[in-house]
């Protein structure tokens, strides 16, 4: 995969300097590190500057994956996003980052934006919808697969 020029990340939270933080991805092993993660496709990383509230279990959970979605949709099977508040989406030069997968790039060092865009998150709702209780039940399922894999 070529190494595009920019990279995205979404938030909920506003940084001027993304901090590398330890990621728990069950589908996917490279998801597993302490890195700043972004992507090429800037609508992903407004998907995740829609924020997520625990449902009311205390839990929440989200996923974009082809196998639930031949649009892009970020799905929500715990939780929602954070209606009514805002996100943020980092724009940051590629330089460090290497590919790990899918869309995923990763950089094991502090990274520095060089724009920062507020949104409100109501304006992006489109990108989000919940799991079918169909979908929950197989998601759940696979994590709980994966999780009981990585035990063993």
């Amino acid at each position: 995969m070529d190494k595009p020029e920019y990279l995205y990340h979404g938030s909920s939270k506003l940084f001027d300097i993304i901090k590398p933080f330890q990621a728990y991805d069950w589908a996917n092993e490279q998801g597993n590190q302490k890195a700043v993660f972004a992507t090429a496709i800037e609508k992903i990383a407004y998907a995740f500057a829609l924020g997520t509230i625990p449902d009311e279990t205390g839990n929440c959970g989200r996923i974009i994956n082809p196998k639930y979605s031949k649009e892009f949709k970020m799905i929500f099977h715990r939780g929602h996003p954070n209606f009514g508040g805002k996100g943020y989406v980092y724009k940051m030069s590629s330089e460090g980052f290497v590919h790990a997968g899918g869309e995923q790039w990763v950089n094991p060092l502090p990274v520095v934006p060089v724009e920062i865009k507020e949104i409100e998150v109501d304006d992006y709702l489109h990108l989000f919808r919940y799991a079918t209780e169909e979908e929950r039940e197989d998601i759940e399922k696979d994590i709980t697969d994966a999780l009981r894999d990585k035990l063993e």
